[in-house]
């Protein structure tokens, strides 16, 4: 069977590209079809350099990543373009436009959708003004034009799962991601007196809410948001007193690296984190985007003292691994049809 793998972009080493890694393990002969690939991203060469990777037309546009952006409508042309005549099978991974590629009969795809765009869908209530607006209405015409290529959906989480059926009015079945949990078995982890909170300073994270509330508790509060080595996250996650999730995320990665090293949550009840923080035992939820709900959880959370215990939280992170991933992603597409 000839397989062919489609992801969004290779620009950055994320969540997303940790999923595609292990895609290519189950398919190691697949080739890789992307929008535009950053050839100097040191940890994207030495992830996937040995493997034959497909560009599109965006990739000879002069000075693209300054442009990156600004090609937004012509993505997913991008992906029009490919031709998969003689695949049997083609998996897109996607949180954007991957999904937009054009199959014949003869060929199945199965889309693993960790999301619908969220700068499309507007999930945490964001709000697009004027021109952009209508380029963004078009683009959600286009997403749900496009969903209607995939034969089969994959959810990269119950809150995705709910999102597809929403929007795109079809079914699919929840593979949860996984955490490379090699990273934290040599970590010593020590109890500080810090919060944390971790990511892209993006609007839905919510940090200023969490740095609002900490700043009126006058407790220590420490932001990873990029420039950090893996080893300094790991550290910083290591030694804090409790990772914080102001806002809604899709699914929850972050959440499990923290409860990996044994470190608690405390995290905002919607989304992807409802999925992967264990009330009353790997963490806490507040309700409201507020500074006093989340007070009064973080107040909360003091006073639980020990009822929150390091190595139920290691346990927890530990069902999320890189091989119930690949079990579990094999035999789903096993059993498809």
């Amino acid at each position: 069977m000839r397989v062919a793998i489609v992801h969004d972009d290779l620009v950055q080493w994320g969540g997303a590209e940790r999923v595609l890694e292990a895609i290519c393990e189950i398919y190691p002969d697949a080739p890789i079809y992307t929008s535009v690939f950053d050839q100097n991203n040191k940890e994207l060469a030495k992830r996937f350099g040995n493997k034959k990777i497909q560009t599109s037309f965006l990739q000879i546009i002069p000075g693209w990543k300054t442009l990156y952006k600004g090609l937004l409508p012509f993505y997913p042309i991008a992906f029009e373009q490919f031709d998969f005549s003689g695949f049997n099978l083609v998996i897109s991974n996607t949180t954007r436009f991957a999904k937009s590629i054009i199959t014949k009969p003869g060929t199945t795809h199965v889309c693993y959708c960790h999301t619908p765009p969220r700068f499309l869908w507007h999930f945490s209530g964001e709000t697009s003004y004027g021109w952009l607006e209508l380029l963004m209405s078009k683009l959600r015409i286009y997403d749900v034009v496009s969903a209607r290529r995939v034969d089969y959906f994959l959810a990269g989480s119950g809150n995705a799962k709910r999102r597809i059926k929403k929007i795109y009015r079809m079914d699919s079945k929840v593979v949860y991601p996984f955490i490379d949990l090699g990273r934290f078995m040599e970590v010593k982890s020590s109890s500080g007196d810090y919060f944390v909170i971790v990511g892209r300073p993006t609007k839905y994270k919510r940090f200023d809410l969490a740095i609002k509330t900490c700043k009126r508790l006058n407790l220590p509060l420490k932001i990873i948001s990029g420039g950090l080595e893996d080893a300094e996250v790991i550290k910083v996650l290591a030694d804090c007193k409790a990772l914080i999730i102001p806002g809604e995320e899709d699914f929850g990665i972050t959440a499990l690296e923290a409860q990996a090293l044994g470190k608690p949550v405390i995290a905002y009840r919607k989304g992807g984190a409802m999925e992967t923080v264990i009330e009353g035992k790997t963490g806490i939820f507040f309700d409201e985007q507020t500074i006093e709900s989340l007070s009064l959880a973080i107040i909360r959370f003091n006073s639980l003292k020990n009822q929150i215990k390091a190595i139920d939280c290691c346990k927890n992170a530990a069902s999320f691994s890189k091989a119930s991933f690949l079990k579990n992603f094999k035999q789903v597409l096993a059993n498809l049809g």
